[in-house]
């Protein structure tokens, strides 16, 4: 678990953090979950979470001290709502939905993978005239120390994040879509 964690820490310190401002999380994915509790112990203290799924938004209500929630699929985003917005499904309709999420002076974290030929369509003036920052996160550099101390402190909930254990030989079948939905699947090892 250290090194997605310490991914979601790495991305969160790159932005300009204050207990006062308001989050959205788009993605309610493992990643998602983990961004949304992450933020709230830098202290950030309105989170809110957006995804395709009622029942990992149910989930993420129940782990986190989030705000609000929005189903994607059928709910439309606030506008000019937040700000600081983490994209973390990579989508480029999430990403689109990330700028408009934005309120002046917003700072955007795109995390999510997207396809490397996958482009998105902003409007450059909303850029310039909210003095948004855009921001990639890549990879964990420097931080596994900040995600053991967040692990050590027990204000992560990971456990409940951790839809399946599996043992070696049911990873072809998780792989397959035969498992069913999952959050994270953990592959345990005989001794």
């Amino acid at each position: 678990m250290m090194e997605p964690i310490s991914c979601a820490v790495h991305g969160v310190n790159l932005m300009a953090l204050r207990p006062n401002q308001k989050a959205l999380v788009i993605g309610d994915g493992f990643m998602g979950q983990l961004f949304a509790q992450i933020l709230q112990c830098y202290g950030l203290v309105k989170v809110d979470l957006a995804g395709i799924s009622a029942e990992k938004l149910a989930l993420g209500r129940r782990l986190s001290n989030i705000h609000a929630t929005y189903k994607t699929d059928c709910e439309t985003l606030p506008v000019e709502a937040y700000d600081l917005v983490v994209e973390a499904v990579g989508l480029p309709a999430t990403q689109a939905q990330a700028i408009q999420a934005c309120r002046r002076g917003a700072q955007v974290l795109m995390f999510g993978v997207g396809a490397p030929d996958a482009h998105f369509t902003m409007n450059t003036y909303d850029i310039y005239q909210k003095e948004l920052t855009i921001k990639g996160s890549f990879i964990n550099p420097l931080s596994c120390m900040d995600a053991i101390s967040l692990l050590e402190s027990g204000r992560l909930n990971i456990s409940d994040l951790i839809s399946h254990e599996l043992k070696l030989e049911q990873v072809p079948e998780l792989m397959e879509g035969k498992i069913g939905e999952t959050t994270k699947a953990l592959v345990t090892f005989p001794n």
